[in-house]
């Protein structure tokens, strides 16, 4: 089984996190800064380089004023079950 850094389930979500912080207008510096860290932890979590743990999506979520529970259940019902029916149609 690979990380779970460089599945594509994961790399969806983080794409699907990117997105949103580009929607709000925010930039990696600025989100870094609110964050208190440099540009270059933002720059490798969106490249998959360093994985986030849920207590720090949570905060990104704060910070980007979107609600945790809603981008987790976006989560689910957009891309982990298109990756489930995907998986699925390979077998057939």
């Amino acid at each position: 089984m690979d990380k779970s850094i460089h599945t594509k389930l994961y790399q969806r979500m983080i794409a699907r996190l990117r997105a949103k912080r580009e929607e709000k207008g925010v930039t990696q510096m600025q989100l870094a800064e609110k964050l208190g860290v440099n540009q270059t932890f933002v720059s490798k979590v969106e490249i998959c380089e360093r994985r986030l743990d849920i207590v720090e999506l949570l905060t990104i979520c704060e910070i980007l004023e979107i609600p945790f529970v809603d981008f987790i259940k976006e989560i689910d019902e957009d891309i982990i079950s298109k990756f489930k029916q995907s998986k699925n149609n390979r077998k057939e």
